[in-house]
């Protein structure tokens, strides 16, 4: 269930985004001003999507935040979809799910069949 409900979302951003816009950034934090529009536009165009797809589209700025962050302190200027930390996304995506108790069971009925 999680391929799918990435694979419909990830749809929602570039496969490319740039990072060079980058502000006060060090490990584990910072801000990209492109990065953050990308993931509004993700929000506003996924506004009637399913609950799941509204917490991807979340899990997917994270991973894309967390690998900008990397990939701007190694001087590099973009970030990319095929980059991202899949782990870490369904970490956050499923760390997400605690928020919403009946959502996290229908997730885990989903994916126990």
């Amino acid at each position: 269930m999680f391929k799918d409900i990435y694979n419909q979302t990830i749809k929602y951003y570039p496969s490319e985004i740039d990072i060079s816009d980058g502000k006060k950034i060090e490990k584990g934090g910072g801000y990209f001003e492109t990065l953050s529009k990308s993931c509004y536009k993700a929000e506003l165009n996924t506004e009637k999507e399913s609950d799941f797809i509204q917490l991807m589209v979340w899990a997917i700025f994270c991973a894309y935040h967390q690998r900008a962050i990397d990939n701007f302190l190694n001087g590099k200027k973009k970030v990319f979809s095929y980059e991202l930390d899949m782990e870490y996304l369904k970490f956050r995506f499923e760390e997400s799910l605690l928020l919403n108790p009946e959502l996290a069971a229908q997730y885990k009925a989903d994916t126990a069949s």
